[in-house]
């Protein structure tokens, strides 16, 4: 190694340790120098570049290798032959128990197997115990041990003595936690008796003059304490005595060395240290020495002033000074970081006795350090920096001291107490374009010394303080009833939102009632008269080529629509799910491609975005009701030809996911309507999604939602500033203004500013427009490995069929082609019934999971029935990842009467996962307001007989059931089958007579492609 570090190698070490470089005397200085470069570059040395350059002698790299093998053998050979045999644990049949035992003076702790002895753990081997797993205890035991354990190698002491400090302080905490209560046990082995009622001081005054006071602990009857055996500090202390454990009062603050009651003189006692040692153990004083006490209590006083910064910047700071007195210059307080102390001053007599009332005092501490001020030690006061929030937090700070403080402020300071401005209003409105008005404040305020300048800066200010030069800091406050106040809120408006710049409001705003109290007579009168002419302009009769009938609220929902579209509005239509939100925009569409939009623009095509999972949905009802709209679902990448391809289609339907994708190319595209299906989607305004949507260029621009607000009312502001940009400000000012959570007004206000573009109507609203019960099918298309699986069953199933003649040779090969009809449906409900390791979720359960979501928001509970028992478990799964609650039946499912009663009594929304088979029938979960129906079943009255465990006697509510289907696969067809077989409908057939009735002609239709 010496010889290394001679040659300037940084590894090297003057040392007289052998380096082995070479498996033998190197033949020449070749060999030689080519094992030291390999020795080197093992080492990481820096090699020179001449070593670089030797040549390789014949067969000795290999010789090196063997010997770099062989020194690592004896190298990892050494070191394992170091490693020690390890105890091996006594197995049991449980794990072992853990107590703490109080002896008489010392802890000992002890451990036993199943029946047997308890038995001491040596606290001197407890490392060896915990490293080696001789001892693992279950539960609390465990915990409690290596709390324990790292008490003990923390002070590195293996004292067992009550009366060590470091121990008396561990037992302190963990006697006093209820989890470890049974862990800890008296002498005998008998549990720890715990106390309840504290033990208190005793002072018994002297029998005759010049005598003894006696102190001494007794129990609440009156019995004084048998031997104190530990005293174990806190709050309470806790006094360990033959009798058990006590809570109790402080300790003596000295040390007292007999066990005895403490005996003190009465001229020892009876001085101003006397009385300290009262406070110290909270105890009253006797009757005979109450008698010469003289009570003072000291006050409490806040000086405040504040002080120009002469550093860079030239910040304002408050300097606080905090003190106490009794008004006599004695007994003075200072406060500091660590609390109250008291200040040298004029001393009492020796003979005065005087207690001193510090009861004012308690609080100050910890409401000095919660407004902000820190203590500058050296100039022995508190400062804060004064910031745009320190007028509220400084007024704040002086309201909760306590009563009685005198307080002396600085001028500027004083004018915080004295600066709230008094306000009335009125409002002024101007007409500002059609039916938009300009509504402007006029505030007259009680203090005549104001200029109207300053009075327009306190509006200005929106309810915040204002510093006026040297009249000081000065708020405008309303005098506004609780009636008024909500009266603002019901037209969108709050005080601290009014300032002199005038903000624009709808008629439709402005036509409540509540605006009369703050508008002139005759503007408010004109307000409601362009209302009232507003709201009947458009009521257009639904157009003909519209080929459905329309319930009366789809009827609304669309005059809605078409009022947003002549007012070139956006807007929210957020009904429930399951009210035709998809029929109502369909129709509203048509009408403006027929007479609603400006002639030169009603060719151009619209545009919905939507989940996945509903694009086929979208093109579906379009086919079915809208005569002549040429609807196109774009799916994958081919979405990025919609650009050129834009005018192949009156209505585009393309999901969220290709939204983002066309993010650079799609906002040069012009669109008669665009159309947000689930605009949850958007609910992050900060989000890639909600930002692609807003740079879309329509005409219309329309959100449709069942749950406009999910988690927070920014939700609707997302949605809006899609729809309406502008119409509820800016992000951060609309927080300000509504997500106040101690403002009972934010939501009313919101509603009024919303109304005219948001129309939302529940299920309950709606209800005697529906029918009992309604059925739709949710259609949606299979990608990726589910669709290749599926496309290569349906091949072989269709080359199966192909050979089949005769309905004799179906009839003998029947179950080969069941067999393949069963594997279709699996891979359609989900590809891993089929091939368990495929990692592809599936389109169905995408579509499900986005069907039950805004149900789940809106506390709605779920019946899902499939036929398929793994799958249930597939969905159980999906369930619970996402935190909803679930209930779970299949027919291996023991105690259902109990599981439908939690179902049925169970608090807000969750899903009831069911067999088909097992709970098709026969149960009654009026709970539940939606059934879906996951996959189709041969028959439709087994479908029926599942929608009714809802649709039943005491059912008070209209029920909506969703069937999920793959679009273009066998399960349309089942549909279709069920339909063309409604007379085996009108009975309950099991799965094998309804496929047994299955024709040739029925299975080329069913594999058709």
């Amino acid at each position: 190694e010496s010889s290394l570090w001679q040659l300037g190698w940084p590894g090297g070490i003057p040392s007289y340790g052998s380096v082995e470089i070479a498996p033998g005397r190197p033949a020449n200085e070749v060999e030689f120098w080519y094992a030291l470069t390999a020795l080197a570059a093992r080492r990481d040395y820096n090699i020179p570049e001449f070593l670089r350059r030797l040549p390789l002698p014949e067969g000795y790299a290999e010789r090196l290798a063997e010997m770099e093998r062989a020194q690592r053998i004896r190298q990892w050979t050494t070191t394992l032959r170091s490693v020690p045999a390890r105890s091996v644990p006594a197995t049991s049949a449980q794990a072992p128990e853990l107590r703490f035992r109080f002896g008489p003076a010392e802890l000992a702790v002890e451990t036993r197997s199943g029946e047997g002895s308890w038995r001491a753990v040596k606290l001197a081997r407890s490392r060896d115990f915990d490293q080696e797993g001789a001892i693992r205890f279950a539960g609390e035991s465990q915990v409690l041990w290596a709390s324990f354990f790292q008490h003990v190698n923390f002070y590195g002491s293996h004292d067992r003595s009550l009366g060590d400090a470091h121990l008396s302080q561990w037992l302190s905490r963990h006697l006093r936690a209820p989890a470890f209560a049974d862990l800890f046990v008296d002498t005998d082995g008998s549990p720890l008796v715990r106390h309840q009622v504290p033990l208190q001081w005793r002072i018994s005054e002297p029998d005759q003059p010049g005598g003894d006071y006696v102190f001494e602990l007794t129990q609440a009857n009156g019995e004084p304490v048998s031997k104190i055996r530990a005293r174990f500090p806190g709050e309470p202390e806790l006094y360990l005595t033959e009798a058990g454990l006590f809570p109790g009062p402080p300790a003596l603050p000295f040390p007292v060395k007999s066990r005895e009651p403490i005996r003190i003189p009465a001229g020892a006692f009876e001085t101003a240290s006397g009385l300290r040692v009262l406070d110290w153990i909270r105890t009253a004083p006797p009757p005979r020495l109450s008698e010469r006490i003289k009570v003072v209590s000291v006050t409490p006083k806040i000086e405040a002033r504040l002080i120009q910064s002469t550093g860079a910047g030239g910040s304002e700071y408050c300097h606080l000074k905090v003190s106490a007195d009794s008004g006599s210059g004695r007994h003075r307080h200072g406060l500091n970081e660590a609390g109250w102390y008291e200040v040298a001053g004029a001393a009492e007599a020796p003979n005065n006795l005087v207690r001193i009332d510090r009861s004012a005092l308690a609080g100050i501490p910890e409401l000095v350090r919660e407004t902000g001020f820190k203590l500058d030690a050296y100039a022995g006061h508190f400062a804060q920096r004064v910031t745009k929030t320190f007028p509220a937090q400084f007024l704040e700070f002086l309201s909760r001291l306590p009563a009685g403080t005198r307080i002396e402020l600085s001028p500027e300071l004083e004018s915080l107490r004295q600066g709230r401005v008094a306000g009335t209003l009125r409002l002024e409105a101007n007409e500002a374009g059609l039916d938009w008005f300009d509504l402007s404040v006029v505030v007259n305020v009680d203090d005549t010394t104001l200029t109207p300048e300053e009075i327009k800066l306190l509006v200005a200010a929106r309810g915040q303080w204002v510093r006026l030069g040297e009249r000081g800091w000065r708020r405008l406050d309303y005098e506004l009833t609780s009636q008024e106040e909500s009266d603002l809120a019901r037209i969108g408006l709050t005080p601290r939102q009014l300032s002199a710049e005038p903000q624009r409001l709808h008629a439709l705003q402005l036509a409540d009632p509540a605006a009369r109290r703050f508008l002139p007579a005759e503007t408010s009168g004109a307000v409601e008269r362009r209302a009232a002419e507003l709201k009947a302009r458009l009521t257009p009769a639904q157009p003909a080529t519209v080929q459905a009938e329309l319930r009366p609220y789809q009827l609304d929902g669309f005059h809605f629509l078409a009022y947003l579209a002549a007012n070139r509005f956006g807007g929210v239509l957020a009904d429930d799910m399951g009210l035709g939100k998809t029929l109502q925009t369909l129709t509203w569409l048509m009408w403006l491609r027929e007479e609603g939009a400006i002639p030169q623009h009603r060719t151009r095509p619209s545009l919905v975005v939507c989940p996945k999972s509903v694009q086929d949905n979208w093109r579906a009802e379009a086919e079915r009701f809208c005569r002549g709209l040429r609807a196109k679902v774009w799916t994958g990448t081919a979405a990025q030809d919609l650009g050129a391809m834009i005018d192949a289609a009156d209505l585009h339907v393309i999901n969220y996911t290709q939204l983002r994708l066309l993010e650079d190319s799609i906002g040069r595209c012009d669109f008669l309507a665009a159309i947000l299906d689930e605009g949850q989607y958007i609910k992050n305004p900060s989000s890639q999604t909600a930002q692609v949507a807003r740079t879309l260029r329509a005409d219309y621009r329309l959100v449709l939602t069942g749950t406009p607000i999910e988690n927070r009312l920014l939700d609707l502001w997302s949605l809006m500033s899609f729809a309406m940009p502008g119409v509820l400000g800016g992000r951060s000012g609309f927080s300000k203004l509504y997500d106040g959570k101690d403002d009972p007004f934010a939501r009313p206000r919101l509603a009024a500013r919303v109304r005219p573009f948001l129309l939302r109507r529940t299920k309950a609203q709606v209800a005697r427009d529906l029918p009992d019960r309604v059925e739709e099918d949710l259609y949606c298309s299979l990608e990726g490995e589910q669709k290749s699986l599926y496309r290569a069953e349906l091949k072989a199933a269709q080359q199966h069929l192909l050979r089949l003649k005769t309905q004799e040779a179906l009839n003998k090969d029947r179950f080969h082609l069941l067999t393949s009809l069963l594997r279709l449906r699996q891979i359609c409900c989900h590809p891993r019934l089929l091939k368990p390791d495929c990692q592809q979720d599936g389109a169905k359960l995408e579509a499900l999971l986005e069907t039950l979501e805004p149900l789940i928001e809106e506390g709605e509970k779920v019946l899902v029935f499939s036929q398929f028992v793994e799958l249930l478990g597939l969905l159980k799964e999906a369930i619970t990842a996402r935190g909803w609650a679930h209930w779970y039946l299949a027919g291996d499912t023991e105690n259902r009467g109990e599981l439908v009663q939690k179902f049925q009594s169970a608090e807000g929304a969750g899903v009831f996962l069911i067999s088909l088979k097992a709970g098709g029938a026969g149960l009654n979960l009026t709970a539940a307001g939606y059934v879906v129906l996951f996959d189709p079943w041969w028959n439709p009255a087994v479908e029926n007989q599942a929608i009714d465990r809802t649709h039943r006697i005491g059912q008070t509510r209209k029920i909506i059931a969703y069937r999920l289907l793959i679009k273009d696969s066998i399960e349309e067809k089942i549909r279709a089958l069920q339909k063309q077989k409604g007379a085996l409908a009108e009975e309950v057939l099991g799965e094998e007579r309804f496929s047994a009735a299955l024709t040739l002609d029925d299975l080329r239709f069913l594999l058709a492609d």
